[in-house]
């Protein structure tokens, strides 16, 4: 019964690698290089790197850079059988990797899903099948058990073509308390930025780092430092890679002038003022007049109370995830995963003034 079920999840694998194949848009791959699938997906490594013709790795696609022709790029599909098929089904090999082989040549998806069925059976919850992309031939390792080499050369859409072999990677993955200390290196190096913030308004009849209470006030810091941050650190024959992407900024401030001496701005009220914003993005820079839709993107507070004439602290923190990955001479990954969740932070000064004002549309 359990030979059956295997066939049956084997056979509605294919089915879905085939779809996945019959999908592709034929101006893009079946065109250019007879079939194979490029990805769509954000999060699979050909969509971020091998449509561009330059793998890196281990880790994340970061840019261009002198050596990127001579690396290969990883990829951790995950410990099962299925989780490779459809890894598999993004790796835009050419259409006669997806029929079964006639009089030898490549073993096709039947011969590799034959492979990974037969390795994964002693298989512990650890163990992960590494897709490896490389652009030389000679970065393929001599076959063995726990290999599979016998692929096709990828033609990834828009780029160069790839070596492409599996590896099932029973190398554990360090326990998060015991990592490599070249892990800690690498993420001493990546020089994480701290935000520069910007507001609109910002100055307010030639009052500078000023805006108006009830009035939408804009919020974005400096877009240039939204992407992934990366470093690489070499101790012997380990090689870390760290690297962090912004997931969201912060926004704060607090003052409390609930019986002032005196109100220099002439208030009719006074209590305390929190701003305690969280924005998903960096925010948009504002400008006039606002394109379409970006008033509702925009990250944007409204103060209710003024700050009495004073400047008070506007503080914009950035939290950021940090992954890692660690591999060694012969490119194997010796594992993965995610390192504390950091912040950087900077503050600007703000003024929140309480003055006659008419808002008006259009």
């Amino acid at each position: 019964m359990s030979w059956l079920l295997r066939m049956i999840a084997r056979g509605c694998l294919l089915l879905c690698c085939a779809l996945m194949v019959s999908e592709v848009d034929p101006g893009v791959a079946l065109a250019d290089y007879g079939g194979g699938y490029g990805g769509s997906n954000g999060d699979a490594i050909w969509a971020l790197s091998w449509w561009t013709g330059n793998p890196q790795g281990p880790g994340p696609y970061i840019g261009p850079s002198a050596d990127a022709a001579s690396q290969c790029m990883w990829h951790d599909t995950g410990g099962s059988v299925a989780d490779l098929g459809l890894a598999l089904g993004e790796s835009s090999l050419p259409s006669s990797f997806w029929t079964a082989p006639q009089g030898g040549g490549h073993p096709g998806i039947w011969g590799v899903l034959l492979w990974a069925n037969r390795v994964s059976r002693a298989a512990s919850p650890s163990d992960h099948f590494d897709v490896v992309a490389c652009p030389d031939l000679s970065q393929i390792p001599a076959p063995a058990a726990d290999l599979e080499t016998d692929l096709p050369r990828a033609h990834p859409p828009g780029g160069k073509p790839l070596y492409v072999w599996i590896f099932w990677d029973t190398v554990a993955d360090p326990p998060p308390t015991g990592l490599p200390p070249v892990v800690n290196d690498a993420f001493q190096m990546v020089h994480l930025p701290a935000p520069v913030i910007n507001t609109s308004p910002s100055t307010v009849h030639g009052t500078p780092h000023a805006t108006a209470v009830n009035l939408p006030t804009w919020l974005w810091i400096d877009p240039s430092i939204w992407r992934t941050w990366a470093a690489t650190a070499i101790a012997g024959p380990v090689v870390a890679t760290v690297w962090a992407e912004p997931v969201s900024v912060s926004w704060s401030s607090h003052w409390d002038f609930t019986a002032p001496a005196e109100d220099p701005e002439h208030g009719t009220t006074n209590g305390p003022e929190v701003l305690a914003q969280t924005c998903e993005g960096p925010g948009i820079p504002y400008r006039y007049p606002p394109p379409p839709g970006a008033e509702a993107a925009a990250c944007t507070a409204t103060f209710t109370q003024s700050s009495l004439g004073t400047w008070q602290p506007l503080t914009a923190t950035v939290e950021w995830i940090v992954r890692w990955a660690v591999s060694g001479p012969t490119g194997v990954v010796g594992g993965e995963g995610f390192l504390p969740r950091v912040t950087t932070a900077s503050s600007s000064p703000i003024r929140a003034m309480q003055i006659e004002s008419i808002i008006a549309t259009g």
